[in-house]
C-alpha cells in the first residue's frame, strides 16, 4: 500500500526543490561551467534520497521491481565537488586536462544499475542475496570513502592555492560538504560496528542530505551569478610591470568599473571598496591599485562619477514625477548633502539648476572626467 508519511513527505519536498534550483542554476547566463557542475552535484544528491523517498512510502512492497532503479551515482559526488572548485574559480576557462575521466566510476556505477534494473524481478532477487550484498555493494562503499577523501583533498588544496569568487561562498561550500562527508563516514562506521541499519535508523543521516540539498539549491543560485574572479597581478608582475605577462592596470580598472556598472552595484549605498574586493574575487589592495593608477581615481572617486552618470541619465528621462533627491537615494546616494556636493564638483551646476535647465529646452550634459 502506498502512504506517504512525514519522513517520505520531508525527503520528496527537499529532493523536488533541490531539482527545481538546478533547473535554475543551469539558466544562469554567467559561470555556466560551475553552475552546471553544481546543478549535477545537487540532483545526484536529491537521487541518492529517491529509494529512501519511495522506500518509506511503501513503493518497494507493491512494486518490487523497482529494486536496482539507477538512483545511486556517489562515485560521481567527489569529482562534482572537486571540479565544480575549479570551475567557480577560474569562470568559464577549461577545466583540467581530461577531466571527464574523473567521471569514469560514476558511469561504471550507472551502467551497473542500468543493466541490473531491467533483469527479471527473480534474476534480481537471487543476484542481491548472492552477489550485490556480499561482493558489489562492499566494493562500492570503499570505492565510495577513498572517492570522497581524494577529491576532498584536491578540492582543499584548490581552494587554498587560489580563493574562488567569492572566497566566502567557496569556502562555506567546502565547509558544508566537509560536514557532510564526516556525518556519511560516521553512518558507514555505525553500520559497519553494528551490521548493518535499517531503513528508519538511516533517517536521521537522509534528513542532512535534504537540508543539504536545500542549502546548496538556495545559496548557490543567488551566488551563481557572481563573476568570476578577474586576473591580477603576482608579486612578481608587480615588481616587473614591463613583463609580457603583467596585466594592464587601465585595463584591469576599467574591467572593474564595468563590472560595477554591469550588476548595478552602484546603487547599493553602503558599497565599500572591502565588499566589492569580495564581490569580485579580488583583494582591497589590487582593486584600489587599479583604479588609482588605472583609471586615475580612487575608489570613491569612481563610485561616485558612476553615480552622478545614473542621475544624469534619469534626470533625462524623468518627467517630473520624482524629486531630485528620491532620483539621487535610488541611485546610491545618502545623503542630500553630499549628492549636491558631488553632482556640483562633476557637473558644474546643482541638481535643480540642471533639472530647469533641461525643462527650459537647454541640452544635456556629460559628467566631467577631470
Amino acid at each position: 500500500m502506498i502512504r506517504y508519511g512525514p519522513m517520505s513527505i520531508v525527503l520528496l519536498c527537499a529532493a523536488l526543490y533541490g531539482v527545481l534550483r538546478a533547473g535554475m542554476l543551469c539558466c544562469i547566463p554567467v559561470n555556466r561551467r560551475a553552475n552546471r557542475l553544481l546543478a549535477a552535484l545537487i540532483v545526484v544528491l536529491a537521487l541518492y534520497t529517491a529509494p529512501y523517498i519511495i522506500g518509506y512510502a511503501g513503493y518497494y512492497d507493491a512494486y518490487p521491481w523497482l529494486s536496482f532503479a539507477p538512483y545511486n551515482l556517489t562515485l560521481a559526488i567527489g569529482p562534482l565537488l572537486y571540479l565544480y572548485l575549479i570551475a567557480l574559480r577560474s569562470g568559464d576557462t577549461a577545466l583540467p586536462p581530461r577531466w571527464r575521466l574523473h567521471f569514469l566510476p560514476a558511469l561504471a556505477q550507472l551502467g551497473y544499475y542500468c543493466i541490473m534494473f531491467f533483469q527479471p524481478i527473480g534474476f534480481k532477487n537471487a543476484w542481491n542475496g548472492g552477489v550485490h550484498e556480499r561482493l558489489i555493494d562492499p566494493l562500492e562503499t570503499a570505492g565510495l570513502v577513498v572517492s570522497l577523501a581524494v577529491y576532498w583533498r584536491l578540492a582543499y588544496r584548490a581552494l587554498r592555492k587560489k580563493p574562488t569568487a567569492p572566497a566566502e561562498w567557496g569556502r562555506n561550500f567546502l565547509l558544508a560538504m566537509s560536514l557532510s562527508i564526516l556525518i556519511w563516514y560516521g553512518m558507514l562506521a555505525t553500520e559497519w560496528a553494528f551490521s548493518g541499519l535499517s531503513y528508519f535508523q538511516r533517517f536521521p543521516f537522509y534528513m542532512w542530505l535534504a537540508m543539504l540539498v536545500c542549502h546548496l539549491g538556495t545559496e548557490a543560485y543567488h551566488r551563481g551569478a557572481v563573476p568570476p574572479p578577474l586576473a591580477t597581478p603576482s608579486p612578481v608582475q608587480a615588481a616587473n610591470p614591463g613583463s609580457r605577462s603583467a596585466p594592464d592596470q587601465a585595463t584591469l580598472g576599467q574591467r572593474w568599473r564595468d563590472a560595477i556598472v554591469d550588476a548595478q552595484r552602484w546603487r547599493d549605498p553602503d558599497l565599500n571598496l572591502a565588499g566589492l574586493a569580495q564581490q569580485l574575487g579580488t583583494n582591497t589592495t589590487a582593486l584600489s591599485r587599479a583604479f588609482n593608477e588605472g583609471l586615475g581615481m580612487n575608489f570613491n572617486e569612481v563610485l561616485n562619477r558612476i553615480r552622478v552618470d545614473a542621475v544624469v541619465a534619469a534626470l533625462q528621462h524623468d518627467d517630473g514625477g520624482r524629486s531630485v533627491l528620491d532620483i539621487a537615494l535610488a541611485e546610491g546616494f545618502s545623503s542630500k548633502a553630499s549628492f549636491n556636493r558631488v553632482f556640483k564638483q562633476y557637473t558644474g551646476e546643482t541638481p535643480s539648476d540642471y533639472r530647469r535647465r533641461l525643462q527650459s529646452g537647454g541640452l544635456p550634459l556629460q559628467v566631467s572626467t577631470s
